[in-house]
């Protein structure tokens, strides 16, 4: 017998600007039968800018249950969300979460834009990306100790999926998904969407 949800809406955020398409080989492994509605909300900047984008769509479409599947930077917004409206989050999904960087890491990243040239940002703003590594520096890591949300995160077991960090999440799954680095979805698509859809059929 399969699960049943009081949500039909399972809403997909990738990585900062990511395009929607990223998504694809995941949606198709969805079971049908669970009667869920993908949706993908790309976003960008900060990610209260990303937790704005992703609410705005179910306030305006009233969506008042829903599961969120957040990677990368997007399991930040999943997961603040989660927190800001644990009754609105049916289940969480994050694939190879990354809500906080350490200092080391932090002042590369603000060493390397440093020396990279204007043109390569494109429509980002190189000032501005300076700015919120800066803030992240100076912010206290987020804590999602409160999250009550039934949790599934998702790894990759190659030496490559080590970026991020442990989640303190009361009674979450975890599920490796083999070969894959961070951001499993993006190489091994299919193993990750069949690891959402065993972990929503329970």
């Amino acid at each position: 017998m399969e699960q049943t949800f009081e949500s039909k809406h399972i809403i997909f955020i990738p990585e900062s600007q990511q395009m929607p398409d990223v998504f694809t080989d995941v949606v198709n492994e969805l079971p049908s039968g669970l009667g869920l509605k993908p949706r993908i909300v790309p976003w960008s900047g900060s990610v209260s800018q990303g937790v704005k984008a992703v609410e705005s769509i179910l306030d305006r479409e009233e969506i008042r249950r829903v599961i969120l599947v957040g990677a990368g930077t997007g399991a930040g917004v999943a997961l603040t969300i989660a927190q800001n409206q644990p009754r609105r989050v049916e289940r969480l999904v994050l694939d190879s979460p990354l809500v906080s960087f350490d200092d080391k890491q932090l002042k590369s990243m603000s060493t390397a834009l440093k020396i990279m040239p204007g043109f390569l940002f494109r429509k980002k703003n190189k000032k501005d990306l300076l700015q919120q590594v800066e803030e992240a520096r100076a912010t206290t890591p987020p804590q999602f100790s409160d999250v009550t949300a039934p949790t599934l995160i998702i790894k990759g077991s190659s030496k490559k999926a080590t970026i991020g960090e442990d989640l303190a999440i009361p009674g979450a799954q975890t599920s490796v998904i083999n070969g894959a680095g961070w951001l499993t979805f993006t190489t091994h698509g299919r193993q990750t969407g069949a690891a959402i859809a065993e972990f929503l059929s329970q």
